[in-house]
């Protein structure tokens, strides 16, 4: 069997963002769960934000879908993506359902007015949604290896230690219940990044773009950590371009 052209980048991506993925801000929501110090209020502050940034998907997914011509990629590319959306979409729903159940909301409409739940322009979580949507310019197997193989690795690792700490086992179980879906999209990332990335400006454009995406979720993180912990949130956007030559 020949060897796949992009094997070799795909575990490259994949390493950077496990060892990025030790050490986030959710470390020391982590820690409060270990302690006994991460109760319902803190709960609630970060189900109603990662309700908020999961329904975000639907407008950064919709912006990506315009960019899926007819021909561009093997059918299978694009089914893997109608999958993600699929389970992003669980998930979103997933959040709203524990909100509800917990009561700390009363209806739908209250979630979307909540504090918790609201969104706001001059957030990190805006920052890291308009930086994946800007994303929709470029190729699938780009921005599929910046999600997948960036973002979604931090995401799992952080939410894998979070899970192991909590002793609500209700509250457990709305992260244990996401780890098969997670799992299976960083997969699809690798097997995209491996099959359709051939020439080494795409993989340029596939460590750029994976850049940005850990270093946006990472600033996502930061203002997330706080708010669940009550804390002073003080988050600069950081600029650091870098160069991709042709």
């Amino acid at each position: 069997m020949a060897e796949l052209p992009g094997k070799a980048l795909a575990q490259e991506l994949m390493q950077q963002s496990r060892t990025e993925s030790r050490t986030t801000p959710m470390a020391t929501v982590i820690q409060a769960a270990r302690e006994g110090k991460f109760c319902a209020e803190e709960s609630f502050r970060l189900i109603g934000q990662l309700w908020t940034l999961e329904r975000l998907f639907y407008y950064i997914y919709g912006g990506w879908g315009q960019g899926l011509e007819i021909g561009d990629f093997p059918p299978s590319v694009k089914y893997l993506f109608s999958r993600q959306i699929m389970d992003e979409s669980t998930h979103e729903m997933l959040y709203l359902d524990t909100l509800l159940r917990r009561r700390w909301i009363k209806t739908q409409k209250e979630a979307f007015s909540h504090p918790y739940g609201q969104f706001r322009l001059d957030s990190a979580l805006a920052y890291y949604a308009f930086s994946l949507r800007n994303l929709a310019t470029y190729p699938h197997s780009v921005r599929i290896a910046a999600l997948n193989l960036g973002a979604k690795i931090v995401e799992l690792t952080w939410m894998e230690g979070l899970a192991e700490a909590l002793t609500d086992t209700d509250l457990q179980g709305v992260f244990t219940s996401q780890f098969v879906e997670n799992r299976s999209h960083i997969s699809m990332g690798r097997r995209i990044v491996e099959e359709c990335i051939r020439t080494p400006f795409e993989a340029d454009l596939c460590r750029w773009a994976c850049g940005v995406a850990r270093r946006d979720y990472g600033i996502f993180l930061c203002e997330l950590s706080d708010m669940v912990l009550g804390r002073e949130t003080i988050v600069e956007a950081q600029a650091a371009p870098l160069r991709v030559h042709d």
